[in-house]
């Protein structure tokens, strides 16, 4: 279970980051997509008790 929390927060972390930068070159077509990646991995995250809190102020900041 930790390998695959960790694969978890790897693949939230770059997609935060994608979507940070889809916003930064205004894409929004991307960000969209992006941000849809982001909910079905906190969804994942919920479903499987994964603690993912320390990402909640990267959200509002994107």
């Amino acid at each position: 279970m930790r390998e695959f929390a960790l694969t978890l927060h790897l693949r939230l972390h770059d997609s935060l980051t994608a979507l940070r930068r889809a916003h930064a070159i205004g894409d929004d077509d991307l960000a969209v997509a992006q941000a849809g990646e982001v909910e079905d991995l906190v969804e994942i995250a919920a479903r499987h008790g994964i603690d993912i809190a320390g990402y909640a102020a990267l959200t509002t900041a994107s």
